[in-house]
């Protein structure tokens, strides 16, 4: 079975990398003119808060 740890640190991993990935897309990227990179960095920031949700309710738990 997969320990609680793990799970813990694999969601603060994905948290981390997709916020980080979503923030550089919209400093670097010209999300103004291009509708693809403006939905990636949503889609991004979507799953960033998912994963703030779901440390926090992580960390409720224990």
């Amino acid at each position: 079975m997969v320990s609680l740890q793990i799970v813990f640190m694999v969601t603060v991993f994905i948290t981390i990398s997709s916020a980080l990935a979503a923030t550089c897309i919209v400093i670097f990227g010209d999300t103004r003119r291009n509708a693809g990179q403006r939905s990636v960095a949503e889609k991004m920031v979507q799953i960033a808060a998912i994963g703030a949700a779901a440390i926090a309710s992580l960390l409720v738990i224990t």
